[in-house]
């Protein structure tokens, strides 16, 4: 069988294929696969990074509301939808801790 999904994804819009049974197993097979996959490597990524509240995140930065807009809007800091919650990384909040921590403790330095 030629790759199915070759097929598809190089194909015009208008194909008409003819499978048999098992292609089509052996393609849906592919592509749960492929979506168990994904679906791993997303709940791996969290598993390794806590998620903060907006109000744990805002306590650790000592910002307020309007600063963790701002910085959404900039990409500085981008939340993370869970349900209809907003949380913020561990490891984000880190990285801008350690960013402030350096600029303010080499202040003078030289």
């Amino acid at each position: 069988m030629t790759d199915l999904m070759s097929i598809l994804s190089t194909g015009n819009a208008n194909i008409k294929l003819e499978i048999t049974g098992e292609d089509l197993r052996n393609f849906s097979e592919e592509l749960i696969s492929r979506a168990v996959n994904e679906v791993a490597m997303v709940m791996q990524d969290n598993k390794q990074d806590c998620l903060l509240t907006k109000e744990e995140t805002k306590k650790r930065l000592g910002v307020c509301d309007a600063t963790l807009w701002h910085w959404d809007k900039k990409s500085y800091l981008k939340p993370v939808k869970v349900g209809s919650k907003v949380k913020y990384r561990e490891s984000d909040v880190k990285k801008i801790l350690g960013v402030q921590n350096k600029s303010f403790g080499d202040y003078g330095k030289d």
